[in-house]
């Protein structure tokens, strides 16, 4: 749980605080950002769209949405040239967003986030343990490269980058102590929240968006080794709270075109017909969009 005295150091709503002094530096020395946003030629680029799967859907316990194996393997090249790679039998939900954070971000199903999301399930996605790239490099690359692999896909900026903190925040790490798995869901979910509102408001270049991600890592966590700690140098400051408990569900937040036929859906089914995509040879596959 949060330490009682930072609770106590903001008692208006989120939008009447002041900004943290280190994060209003940042932001004001406009870190620069390099990425598939700002260096869209330097690679970024998927071998193949839209994503094929097979048709047959996967179930794993407690996980609200159907999993469908890659049907082709998938390459994205990074701002960097670095090569990802989804091999063939990859599951993924088309989402990667901790279920936590999906009344704040919003239900994260659209055809503009699937490859980026197969790609990343490939590293770290439940079910892909066993894969040639489980857990094959660094998790803050892991996903950064989400981050790229959402914006080639066509998602907008602010969006992408609301994508990227959730899953910085709530995803897994590997290789590290400092793991916010540890930290209660209330709180990472007050975190999300708050983190949202910075986007909006401030709409930060990826490394300020890092600055304030970190900080939070350090109010976050019991414990934060001082060592590991990139934000250690740094004064801390009382972090952004809002007032009232958060609702669990938020009419205002973005909500996807098209929506993932999930366990949990309600409503008309969409017409897949028209996106069904043969797969080589005998096998059948179908466009992420029409299968899940």
């Amino acid at each position: 749980m949060f330490r009682s005295a930072i609770f106590g150091a903001c008692a208006v709503a989120l939008t009447g605080c002041a900004p943290l002094a280190v994060l209003e530096k940042a932001q004001n020395t406009d870190l620069p950002e390099t990425s598939c946003f700002t260096r869209p030629s330097g690679g970024c680029v998927f071998d193949q769209n839209p994503l094929l799967v097979e048709p047959t859907p996967v179930t794993i316990q407690r996980r609200p949405y159907k999993f469908f194996p890659v049907a082709k393997t998938l390459n994205f090249v990074d701002y960097q040239g670095r090569k990802w790679v989804a091999p063939r039998g990859t599951l993924t939900d088309g989402a990667s967003i901790p279920e936590i954070f999906t009344a704040i971000v919003g239900k994260p199903t659209s055809p503009e986030y699937v490859n980026a999301a197969a790609v990343h399930d490939a590293y770290c996605g439940i079910g892909n343990e066993a894969g040639t790239r489980w857990h094959d490099g660094r998790w803050e690359d892991v996903h950064r490269m989400f981050y790229d692999g959402l914006i080639v896909g066509g998602t907008p900026e602010l969006r992408a980058k609301l994508m990227y903190a959730a899953v910085w925040l709530g995803g897994p790490r590997w290789e590290t102590t400092l793991h916010l798995d540890r930290v209660e869901t209330g709180d990472l979910q007050t975190a999300m929240r708050a983190t949202k509102a910075y986007i909006e408001r401030e709409k930060p270049t990826l490394p300020e968006l890092d600055r304030y991600l970190k900080q939070w890592e350090t109010h976050l966590l019991p414990v934060s080794p001082i060592a590991e700690s990139p934000m250690a140098e740094v004064e801390e400051e009382p972090m952004e709270y809002p007032e009232e408990p958060y609702e669990t569900d938020y009419p205002n937040d973005p909500v996807s075109p098209v929506e993932i036929d999930s366990p949990t859906d309600t409503g008309n089914a969409v017409d897949t017909t028209i996106l069904t995509v043969p797969a080589a040879g005998s096998e059948s596959a179908c466009a992420v969009s029409a299968c899940l």
